[in-house]
């Protein structure tokens, strides 16, 4: 049976971030963070707040079973949304500003969530430059041995759900050392400490004291885990029997409206082409997707239909130990 592929040696050395030599300068009208991106960024950070915030008045107002299942939900899915904000921001093109850009990853998307911008700005860029090798620092979150049998890989999904994996997830794995230097870890420890204390006032104040582990720490700490989870594997593993055409881990996913809001918001799902030319703003991706498609020196690209039947393939391709 088809078993998940290492990462391949002797390959040829990608650019960074897979990208296809002489296409940037052909999407540099896309690539630009115009007023309009701004605009549409800002817009969706706000609803993702909005959202949340409404989710749990929702359930203040109206306090059932149904009512805290669905703030939980909605929470985790703005959560995730948050996240992918950051990214951009990690990115340099959430905002054309820089100082603001950074601020704004960092107390209004970073550090909500529990993610410390900039040793994650920094491990992301070595995840770009490092993709399809043993260095990535995101490798263990898409391949190793224990998901190389469907009840490894089951057991890690599960361990996701239940919190086991929120301290990596949200906190980094392997964290390249260069992200602490210049102060960047007490900086980043300082905006977590500092933003979670006011989320913790801010819904003590609103609501009440337990609202805040209840309905923000731990979707966190669960279903946003565990969402991370899935996106990262599936946008990024791939099968033995797939090695020989895509080792180069270049994936994207179709999805649907149900996983695009709750696994992978802000247009996360177009992976590989964000890895193609990482400089195109996340409203722009599908733009680049057919610009891509028109070109023949374009690199093979895996396209899933889903993020779940991608999960359902692989634990076919599996063994059962």
């Amino acid at each position: 049976m088809a078993q998940l592929q290492e990462p391949l040696t002797g390959m040829p050395a990608q650019t960074p971030g897979g990208q296809i030599r002489g296409f940037a300068s052909e999407a540099r009208d896309i690539s630009v963070v115009s007023p309009r991106v701004v605009a549409y960024n800002l817009a969706y950070l706000g609803l993702s707040w909005a959202a949340a915030i409404g989710a749990l008045a929702l359930f203040w107002a109206h306090p059932a079973w149904y009512t805290f299942a669905l703030a939980f939900v909605v929470v985790s899915s703005r959560q995730q949304a948050l996240l992918n904000c950051e990214h951009e921001a990690a990115h340099r093109k959430f905002l054309p500003n820089l100082r603001v850009n950074d601020l704004v990853g960092t107390y209004l998307c970073a550090a909500p969530v529990g993610s410390p911008f900039g040793a994650a700005r920094t491990r992301h860029l070595c995840h770009h430059r490092l993709l399809g090798s043993l260095e990535d620092p995101d490798h263990d979150l898409h391949t190793g041995s224990d998901k190389q049998t469907r009840k490894g890989l089951v057991r890690y999904f599960l361990n996701g759900l239940v919190g086991g994996y929120a301290g990596m997830v949200l906190m980094g794995p392997r964290a390249p050392a260069a992200a602490t230097k210049g102060g960047s870890a007490q900086r980043d420890l300082l905006s977590l400490v500092a933003v979670q204390a006011l989320l913790a006032a801010g819904l003590t104040l609103a609501f009440d004291w337990w609202v805040y582990p209840a309905l923000w720490l731990a979707p966190l700490a669960t279903l946003t885990a565990f969402c991370h989870l899935v996106r990262s594997f599936v946008e990024h593993a791939i099968t033995r029997s797939e090695a020989p055409a895509h080792g180069n881990r270049l994936i994207t996913i179709d999805s649907n409206p149900l996983e695009r809001g709750l696994v992978s918001p802000y247009f996360m799902n177009l992976h590989a082409e964000h890895h193609l030319v990482p400089s195109v703003p996340a409203p722009r991706l599908k733009e680049l997707r057919r610009r891509l498609g028109e070109r023949p020196d374009r690199p093979p690209l895996l396209v899933r239909s889903s993020y779940g039947g991608a999960i359902r393939r692989y634990l076919r391709a599996l063994t059962r130990a």
